[in-house]
């Protein structure tokens, strides 16, 4: 039987299959239940839908694996915090061998505070009350994880210091603590946090602060953190406005990218991001007049070539 060529690619259209030119990614995102993978999927329906023949595939991830897997090249595109960028690239941290010498920045979305919440009715009101206490860091190598153990560390404590160490997600933690098995639950979250939310509905919840000069000590190892305030009344019970130290939440790529399909990508998510600023309210200021600083690291040449244009 003759077969004509117009007919194999009405065959490969209906059984769904991809053009041989279709240029296939992944975005590392980050855990369910948290902001980055939703981001995740919006970053991935925007460059599919502007950049026409591109496939994006989003797995979730953690920030150390998310940067680790994109200099190795297992990730084209991944969700990262500034400053684990700005560790990675000189190769400090216990989770960097040496240098990350493959990620480059393309877009800084927005700033997250570490935040550590407790029950209303708990008796624990500093860090170093966390002693002897169940703390959530979630999984080992996340940016919570990695947080959580600079602050401990901030305060002469370390994990051998607290009563039991749990490894849960966002939405786990929250439940735990509803149900009266967690005692802190920590992460590196929009404000406010959807999961500590769920938490304050109950018995509502304070947040324990970071003082200003162990802020100032990490910010001595560290440019890339931030001071700041959550305001009074972001969560049910919690009446004074906290300090928390924050990094930025940016999207990073493997440097041998093209940087043609790079400054396409780039353009995609900067001219879209009134989509964005649907996806969480922390976004909302997140726009081509942000997006180029604070990543942590070097723009990826097809990034700085969108910006430099953009200007």
């Amino acid at each position: 039987m003759k077969t004509t060529f117009g007919a194999i690619i009405a065959l490969s259209v209906g059984l769904g299959l991809a053009p041989a030119n279709a240029q296939n990614l992944t975005l590392a995102s980050g855990p369910s239940g948290g902001t980055w993978y939703p981001l995740g999927a919006a970053l991935a329906n925007i460059i599919e839908r502007e950049v026409p023949g591109t496939r994006v595939s989003v797995v979730n991830g953690v920030t150390v694996a998310n940067i680790l897997g994109t200099n190795a090249g297992q990730y084209d595109l991944a969700m990262s915090l500034s400053t684990t960028n700005a560790e990675a690239v000189e190769g400090i941290g216990q989770h960097f061998a040496g240098p990350q010498e493959n990620i480059t920045g393309i877009a800084k979305f927005y700033a997250s505070p570490y935040q550590m919440a407790v029950r209303a009715d708990s008796d624990i009101k500093s860090v170093e009350d966390f002693s002897g206490k169940i703390v959530n860091p979630g999984v080992v190598g996340g940016s919570t994880d990695v947080m959580t153990q600079n602050v401990l560390g901030l305060y002469d404590l370390s994990y051998d210091d607290l009563g039991r160490v749990e490894r849960l997600s966002y939405a786990d933690a929250s439940m735990q603590m509803k149900d009266g098995h967690l005692d802190v639950f920590t992460g590196i979250l929009s404000v406010p946090s959807g999961a500590i939310s769920e938490v304050a509905l109950g018995t509502g919840v304070r947040l324990i602060p970071v003082g200003e000069d162990k802020i100032a000590a990490l910010q001595e190892k560290n440019p890339g953190y931030a001071s700041i305030e959550i305001p009074a009344g972001t969560y049910k019970g919690q009446t004074e406005a906290t300090l928390a130290v924050g990094m930025n939440n940016v999207l990073i790529a493997n440097k041998s990218l093209d940087p043609e399909l790079v400054e396409k990508i780039t353009r995609a998510i900067v001219e879209n991001a009134a989509e964005l600023h649907s996806v969480n309210a922390a976004l909302k200021d997140f726009g081509p007049e942000t997006a180029a600083d604070g990543i942590g690291v070097t723009l990826h040449p097809g990034a700085a070539q969108y910006y430099d244009a953009a200007k």
